[in-house]
């Protein structure tokens, strides 16, 4: 191998040396800059409490529902309380307290309320309320079920049985930590209040769901203990108050509950809301971890099974106050979050700044060099004023009579600058990071294109091409004009890209004399949920299919459109028997009774069709652009024979198919409006249930339009 021979004492050498040294003190003083200002402490600092304050918020929002909202029965207690008698049969004094509970059940909007006597035995009297679904409250009661109680009651009440219902309650075969704990501290105090007790999570059965309980001493007028009185929130109902969005917005590791063992005080996982969540540590083990940031309370999880690196805001739900019987069993909310998505800005700054630095002094040595060349000695004078020139200082030589060198001077000067500006523009695009934007610039004169990063990735190119072709100004420009054939309706400089997985992007640009600068930003999850928001307004929220006002918008629209040299129809349904599945089975399977329906609906002519909710168990359906009536017709006798193919087993074991009429009346006109023919679609909904119910009645040819 051959070595170049270095001559330490020319122009060349020692000019690229000290311009490589310029640029270097150039690029250490702005990294310094940034260090000692803090810019990066500052950003790891602002990550831990925004993380903090977001845990914070949420926590707070959850303490005032567990504690005002969900244990706020002190009312209803005392209600309870004055009807009991030592006199009265168990059974009497449930029916007395019914109504008392059910209204508990209402005020606190929890997933259960419940009453356990504490008499003689295992299997205890009880009367145990439940509403699956808090949040929409049926005041006539077709919302609840009755999990432990008296069926004569039950029947009284006009509510259903829960599936795991039994007449008593069996403590002997759950965990029922929940009643006992109470009544062990019943001796302590006759308010019960300060006794309440929170169960962690159990099931009533095995085929029941996980809940958590909230239960307290149940005493008579003369403060005599009867048993319990407690409510019930099921895990699925609490997953709704801890949104992982809260911490990001996608690939989130969200929130868990969490309870500290008062002896150890080592902190266990008491409720995971995620699946990911049951990976990051072993089962029945305790988290354990080190502090982070103590100021903001943020922690670094030390057994965690995952390889990268997670951090946890663990929060006080101070659920039990002071020198209450438990209050050494206190439970945390615990955020997670990766450590790439907490210190995500911070560690792209620190990466960009490495960069920026290891490029700037490449890139600066190899201008140096080519430069310097072609110095001759009339340039060792300059040296001297450059070996003088102060690092941030622009650089100003003076002529040295020889066109060639002054010449190359001036370009050493300008280019001095532009380094100087380049460091500036570094600045700016570390304080953009945060958004998923990219940058181009090109000019008429040259066929190169600067871009950042993020372009070809924005533009969909292929992986093979590499940067070399991206960075083509007739390629890329290519590029950008296709995309902008593709504006999106009702935004502004907004343009689809449908190369897969297909996405939205925001296009800025600017002519400047004879160069072109613009920005490319990522708007895909703006528009998503834009697009999302459209169709839940749209959307029936039962079915899914298309409600009341959006039905006719788009049925009038499409009327309008339909071609009347082919065939089309308007049809009303009614569904048949959805009462009688009420009344025998809840409206539960009536809503799975309605969504068969639906299913089947909405595969007659998935191409050719608008379907839509009118009411309760009215459907309206638009079949247009069929080559004639017959293959219209096929299309419904296929519907009505996969409708009766295909039956639904209930609960009681009977297998019942579902039955829907129709009235149908043919299009032929587009001077009639919509609600022309669905009105003559109505009266034939009508003749049908009352002709032939379970088909469809069309109107006939002589009576057409």
């Amino acid at each position: 191998m051959k070595y170049i021979k270095v001559d330490r004492q020319s122009m060349v050498f020692r000019l690229t040396s000290l311009t490589v040294i310029i640029i270097l003190g150039q690029a250490a003083l702005l990294s310094l800059f940034l260090i000692i200002g803090g810019v990066l402490s500052t950003a790891e600092e602002n990550a831990f409490s925004s993380f903090s304050s977001k845990v914070n918020n949420r926590k707070d929002y959850l303490q005032r529902e567990m504690k005002l909202r969900w244990t706020n029965m002190d009312p209803y207690v005392d209600q309870i309380s004055g009807q009991y008698s030592i006199q009265e049969a168990p059974e009497e004094f449930l029916k007395n307290i019914s109504e008392s509970l059910i209204s508990m059940l209402r005020a606190t909007q929890v997933t259960g309320a419940f009453v356990i006597l504490n008499n003689p035995g295992d299997e205890k009297p009880a009367l145990y309320i439940r509403d699956y679904d808090p949040i929409l409250n049926d005041y006539n009661k077709r919302d609840l079920y009755m999990v432990f109680g008296p069926s004569g009651l039950a029947r009284d009440l006009q509510i259903p049985l829960d599936k795991i219902w039994k007449d008593r309650i069996n403590l002997n075969t759950i965990d029922s930590d929940f009643f006992e704990q109470p009544l062990s501290i019943a001796d302590l105090s006759t308010d019960s209040k300060l006794l309440g007790y929170w169960g962690i999570p159990f099931k009533l059965s095995k085929e029941d769901i996980s809940i958590i309980t909230y239960s307290m001493p149940l005493f008579d007028n003369e403060n005599n203990l009867i048993g319990i009185i407690g409510v019930e929130i099921s895990e699925q109902h609490l997953f709704k108050y801890l949104p992982g969005t809260d911490l990001q917005t996608k690939d989130s590791f969200g929130y868990m509950l969490g309870i500290r063992n008062p002896d150890t005080g080592e902190l266990h996982t008491l409720i995971t809301t995620k699946a990911i969540q049951k990976r990051i540590t072993t089962a029945n083990e305790s988290l354990r971890y080190t502090t982070a940031d103590d100021n903001n309370s943020i922690y670094l999880l030390d057994n965690s099974n995952v390889s990268w690196k997670l951090y946890l805001s663990i929060e006080n739900l101070g659920l039990y106050g002071n020198n209450t019987p438990f209050q050494d069993n206190q439970w945390y909310l615990i955020g997670i979050m990766k450590e790439s998505n907490l210190l995500e800005y911070a560690i792209r700054m620190k990466q960009l700044l490495l960069i920026s630095f290891i490029a700037s002094v490449i890139t600066g040595g190899f201008l140096a060099y080519f430069v310097s060349y072609r110095f001759t000695k009339p340039i060792i004078k300059a040296a001297k004023k450059v070996n003088a020139t102060k690092t941030a200082q622009v650089i100003e030589f003076e002529n040295t009579g020889l066109t060639e060198v002054d010449e190359l001077l001036d370009a050493i000067q300008i280019t001095s600058n532009k380094l100087l500006k380049a460091s500036g523009r570094m600045s700016c695009i570390i304080g953009m990071l945060e958004l998923p934007i990219g940058v181009f610039e090109f000019s008429e004169s040259t066929d190169a294109v600067f871009l950042t990063d993020r372009i070809p990735e924005f533009l969909g190119y292929d992986p093979k091409t590499g940067r070399s072709t991206a960075d083509k100004k007739e390629f890329f420009t290519y590029r950008l004009n296709e995309l902008l054939k593709h504006a999106e309706e009702a935004e502004e400089d907004v343009y689809y890209l449908d190369s897969p997985p297909g996405k939205w992007l925001k296009v800025k640009y600017t002519h400047n004399d004879n160069s072109t600068m613009g920005i490319i930003l990522d708007v895909t999850e703006e528009i998503t949920e834009k697009k999302q928001m459209m169709a839940d307004r749209d959307l029936d929220g039962l079915t899914g299919i298309y409600n009341r006002k959006a039905m006719q918008f788009y049925m009038e629209e499409t009327l309008h459109k339909i071609d009347t040299n082919l065939t089309s129809a308007l049809l009303m349904f009614d569904l048949d028997n959805l009462k009688s599945v009420n009344d025998t089975y809840g409206h539960k399977w009536g809503d799975i009774y309605l969504k068969h329906v639906t299913k089947h609906l909405s595969k007659i002519s998935e191409a050719q069709q608008v379907l839509g909710r009118r009411s309760g168990d009215e459907f309206t359906l638009l079949l247009f652009d069929f080559p004639s009536k017959d293959d219209l017709r096929q299309s419904l006798d296929q519907f009505y024979h996969k409708l009766g193919s295909d039956p639904i087993e209930f609960p009681d074991g009977t297998v019942k198919t579902a039955a829907i009429s129709s009235g149908l009346v043919w299009i032929s006109s587009k001077e009639r409006t919509f609600e022309d023919y669905l009105h003559m679609a109505d009266e034939l909904l009508y003749e049908a249930k009352h002709s032939k119910k379970g088909y469809y009645v069309e109107l006939e040819l002589s009576k057409s339009l």
